[in-house]
């Protein structure tokens, strides 16, 4: 870590005397470096920030992948007869994506206040279940001899696959935009370091925000299969997480991570996930 630097006879006890001979005080080890600043306490400079965050977004677009690999392991003991599942649950998350993305286009050509309208949340949410219910319907259709939660299990993971590459894409974005000089890369480092965030809480926070999605997306066409109607359960549950999102963006990076609302998507996905799980035992 870079020192700070100092003049000498600076009033900083770390950094006093510094240039002193180190015999002239009889107590000091004479094969000690004056120049050694070990575990003195200087705060992050932009280039250990920039080093930190290269390095731990690096680690998240490696774990992210294996979340995706772990989920398609753990749902192999509920394999329908057919792998085209698979695929309808992807297209539902490319639906979702599709959604996502036409969302913001619309706020970027009108207003950006819109960004944080709750109004226009629930309008995609509702939007993303309809589209949920719509492929479960399908599936029903198509495989009526599948075991439903099985069903469910399988579009579900498809769905949250798409999130996976879409979350590792962003990862390895941010990774090579922050590693690059621009004026986007020295903004983003001097917000976090004028509001003293660190690399570690910022990666760790944006894996949470995966696992989160991931948990939502099966638990969610899990409920949904075994009953459509709960489809309003599900549609309740992502305006909250939404929401959530929203009031996070409201509050300085410094505020984000010491809040409950940080870890509410989190909660709400590991809720909506044992929520399906119930759903499935209790067949």
């Amino acid at each position: 870590m870079t020192d700070t630097p100092g003049t000498p006879g600076s009033t900083d006890p770390h950094c006093a005397d510094t240039h002193a001979d180190p015999l002239a005080d009889p107590q000091a080890d004479p094969h000690a470096d004056p120049y050694d600043h070990t575990g003195h306490d200087h705060p992050p400079t932009g280039a250990d920030l920039v080093r930190d965050l290269v390095k731990g977004l690096s680690v998240l677009a490696l774990v992210i992948p294996v979340i995706g690999v772990l989920l398609l392991i753990a749902i192999l003991p509920f394999a329908p007869t057919s792998p085209v599942v698979l695929l309808l649950g992807i297209a539902l998350g490319a639906a979702h994506l599709a959604s996502l993305v036409a969302t913001s286009l619309f706020v970027a050509r009108t207003r950006k206040q819109l960004a944080v309208n709750p109004g226009l949340l629930a309008v995609r949410s509702g939007v993303e279940e309809a589209l949920r219910l719509a492929a479960v319907l399908l599936a029903l259709l198509l495989w009526p001899g599948d075991i439903r939660a099985e069903l469910g299990v399988w579009i579900g993971a498809g769905a949250a696959l798409v999130w996976v590459a879409l979350a590792t894409a962003q990862t390895v974005s941010t990774r090579r935009r922050i590693a690059r000089p621009s004026d986007w890369s020295k903004e983003a480092v001097s917000t976090l370091l004028s509001e003293r965030v660190g690399a570690r809480s910022t990666v760790v926070m944006r894996l949470l925000d995966v696992v989160g999605t991931v948990a939502f997306q099966v638990g969610a066409t899990v409920l949904v299969i075994l009953s459509p109607v709960l489809v309003i359960g599900t549609a309740v549950l992502s305006i909250a997480s939404g929401l959530s999102t929203l009031v996070l963006q409201r509050r300085s990076p410094a505020e984000r991570a010491r809040t409950p609302w940080a870890y509410a998507p989190l909660a709400i996905g590991l809720l909506t996930l044992a929520l399906g799980s119930l759903g499935l035992i209790t067949l």
